[in-house]
Formats: structure tokens, sequence, C-alpha cells
């Protein structure tokens, strides 16, 4: 009788058993994504000079907040961060070589169909100053923080153009864009598929970005060569920041 006990509850413990075995594996740090910068589709390198048109330009700065970034399941979103502050050109670089950036996230596997980005800091982000964030928080950088705007500086491209024909750019350009009305996102699709470890590369090409409508932006126009500090006029940064889409290509 006792024996007939034992394996009745030996039996009934063998769904449990089971069902314990098929519970998923819980991922934990299993997918990177990885930010590149280019030029013309080669890696970008500060201090070179580049064709741009009929001219010359170098870029010696570049970094950008990434918002909202999710991969796209089902029509749904899976938050990966709520933001990210992507420096390509640290001064701790070893070299003038741009940098990758890579975060991890932990990801559920499955079959994603696509990755999306918000180009800048998302308004409730931007509504908060540095010191409501904690140290080492991407939004704690007083550096990228303008008080008269209220507004992160969501992207900062920095250089010089050769506008005299000598090769040797000597003219700035600096572009420095901001507030909640330059802020955009925009989903990209592609077959994302997360088994175990995987990663996704998202190159930004700074050619690309001053391209509109199939045509560089006139650099010989001084408005076109400094993005405003007046609250008012945005229209360069907002350009700008809403071609970042166009700019963006996923390997």
């Amino acid at each position: 009788m006792k024996h007939r006990i034992v394996l009745f509850l030996l039996a009934a413990l063998l769904p449990f058993a089971a069902c314990k075995d098929e519970d998923p594996v819980t991922n934990t740090n299993n997918f990177t994504l990885t930010f590149r910068a280019l030029y013309d589709g080669m890696p970008l390198e500060k201090y070179t000079n580049y064709s741009f048109g009929d001219k010359q330009v170098l870029y010696d700065k570049f970094n950008t907040f990434i918002s909202n970034i999710s991969l796209i399941k089902d029509g749904q979103e899976v938050l990966l961060s709520d933001i990210e502050w992507v420096n390509f050109t640290p001064d701790s670089a070893p070299d003038d070589r741009a940098v990758e950036v890579s975060f991890k996230y932990s990801v559920p596997d499955g079959d994603y169909t696509g990755l999306k980005l918000g180009y800048g800091v998302r308004a409730d982000l931007n509504a908060k100053k540095p010191s409501d964030y904690p140290v080492g928080h991407p939004l704690y950088l007083e550096t990228e923080y303008w008080p008269g705007w209220s507004s992160y500086i969501f992207t900062k491209v920095q250089g010089k153009v050769d506008l005299d024909g000598d090769n040797t750019p000597e003219t700035s350009i600096f572009y420095h864009c901001g507030s909640d009305a330059v802020y955009n996102e925009a989903t990209m699709n592609r077959t994302i598929r997360v088994a175990g470890d995987a990663a996704l590369v998202v190159e930004f090409d700074l050619k690309k970005l001053f391209t509109f409508n199939g045509q560089l932006l006139d650099l010989t126009v001084p408005s076109n060569q400094v993005t405003s500090h007046d609250a008012s006029n945005i229209a360069l940064g907002q350009k700008v920041m809403d071609n970042f889409k166009n700019a963006t290509i996923l390997q």
C-alpha cells in the first residue's frame, strides 16, 4: 500500500517537473547594439579632409542622444533603453578615429522585424535638468545641456569647411541641435533574430546627414554653417535632426 502511495505522488509531481523544465531561460545582456560614425560609407576620422561636393570638410566632434531604443515584434515595441548618449569623438580616444559605442541589453529570444530610434531627448526626459538625474545617468551631463533653452543639446557636429579653395578647411561649421520641436523618431524595418547572443550595428553617415533631396547643404551660405542660439530660430537644427533617419544604416 505504501508503495502505491509513493508511486501515486511521484506520478502527480511529474507534470510540474516537466513544466519547470520547459520554463524559458531569461537572457541577460545577450543583445549588443553598436553605433558607428561614417563619412560617405567609410569610418569617420577626426581632422581628415573629406570631399563635400567641390569643397573640403573635416570634423572634430560628433555626439548624439538616442531615446526610446526599441525592437519591434508583432507590431509592438520592446523597449531596450529610454535614453543613451553616443559619443563618437571622446577626448579619451586613443587616436583620431571615431570610436564605436556599444550597449548591452537583455532581450528575449524571438524574431523581430525592426528597430525604432528616437533622435534626440524625449520630451518628458528633456523637461528635467542634469541635477535631476543620478551620477552616471546619460542625462547627468552638464556639458550637454542648454540652461537658456531649458533643453539638452540633442546632437553636436562640429568641424571646418574650406571655402577659399586652398584645400585647408578654415571656416567653422557648428551644429548644436536641441529643443522638443526638433525631436523625432523613426523605425527601420529589418529582420533581427535573437537566439541567445545577438548583435546589431547602427551606422550614422555624416555625408548623408547633410544631404537634402539629393543635394549637399550649401556651406557657402553663412546661415548653413552654424545653428542659431536663438530659441526662436531652430530651422537649421530641425532640418538636420529630421534628416537623421535618412543617414541611418542598419548592418
